[in-house]
C-alpha cells in the first residue's frame, strides 16, 4: 500500500518519556531567565511551540512570543541529554517497536508529534523506535503552533519524496493518524486523515472514542490487529 502514510504520535504512543521532556524545559528556562519554572502548561497532545508560549506566559514572561524561537534553539541544543537521559528513564510500549516495523512494509510512515525534531529523533534514537520511521517526511512542534496543520506539512514532505504523478496523494484517509490523545484524533479528523486511537496515554478507549476516532486499539501489542485497525 504505498498509497498511504502512515503518522505516529511518540509520547503516549510509542514510548514513556519518564518525565525527561518537562525537566528539560526546566533547564533551558533556567539558562534563559535565570530563574526556576514554577508551573508548566499542559503537554498531552499539544506542540512545544504552544506548550512554550502558554509556559511563558505563566511564568510572567513579558512578550512571551518572542522568546519562543530562542527555547526551541535551547531545547534543540539539549538533544543529546535528552537522548542520554532517555536510555535510563525512558521506555518504549509494549508492542511499538513491532509494530512500526510490521507497518513499514505496508506503507510510508513518520511521525506527527508535538515534539522538536531533534528531541524526536533523541527520543526515538535512545530506545531503539527509529529505524523504520522516515523522520523527513514527519511533522514536528517546531512545525506549527497548531497540531491540526502539521498533518498537511506531513502530507506535503510525503508527496514531494513519494508523490509520483498523482495530484493529491496521501488525500484523505490515505493518511492515517495513530495517537493517544483527543487532540491528536482532532488534527486528524480536521484535515480529513484517519483517526486511530491508542489508550495507552492518559486518555481511555471511550475518551478516543468520545473524541471521534474511526477506531480506537487498546495496546499495540496485538500486531495484526494493529496492522488491520491502520490499514485494513
Amino acid at each position: 500500500m504505498d498509497d498511504v502514510l502512515v503518522l505516529w504520535d511518540i509520547d503516549g504512543t510509542l514510548l514513556n518519556a519518564g518525565g525527561v521532556g518537562r525537566d528539560l524545559y526546566d533547564v533551558v528556562f533556567l539558562q534563559l531567565f535565570g530563574r526556576s519554572l514554577s508551573a508548566y502548561a499542559p503537554m498531552a497532545g499539544r506542540t512545544d511551540r504552544a506548550i512554550i508560549l502558554e509556559t511563558l506566559t505563566l511564568a510572567g514572561v513579558d512578550e512571551p512570543r518572542r522568546y519562543v524561537d530562542p527555547f526551541i534553539a535551547g531545547l534543540g541544543a539539549h538533544a543529546p541529554l535528552m537522548r542520554s537521559a532517555m536510555v535510563s528513564r525512558g521506555q518504549a510500549l509494549p508492542g511499538a517497536a513491532a509494530a512500526i516495523a510490521l507497518i513499514g512494509g505496508h506503507a510510508h510512515q513518520s511521525v506527527l508529534t508535538g515534539n522538536i525534531r531533534p528531541l524526536a529523533e533523541a527520543k526515538l534514537t535512545a530506545l531503539e523506535l527509529r529505524d523504520g520511521l522516515d523522520l523527513c517526511i514527519g511533522a514536528y512542534g517546531d512545525d506549527h503552533e497548531d497540531r491540526a496543520q502539521l498533518v498537511e506539512v506531513a502530507r506535503r514532505r510525503a508527496a514531494a519524496v513519494h508523490g509520483g504523478s498523482s495530484p493529491s496523494p496521501f488525500d484523505g484517509r490515505s493518511t492515517v493518524v495513530i495517537g493517544d490523545t483527543p487532540l491528536d484524533i482532532a488534527a486528524a479528523l480536521s484535515s480529513g486523515a484517519r483517526a486511530v486511537g491508542v489508550a495507552t496515554g492518559s486518555y481511555s478507549a471511550a475518551d478516543l472514542t468520545a473524541a471521534g476516532a474511526h477506531a480506537v486499539l487498546p495496546a499495540l501489542t496485538d500486531t495484526s490487529l494493529v496492522l488491520e485497525t491502520l490499514l485494513g
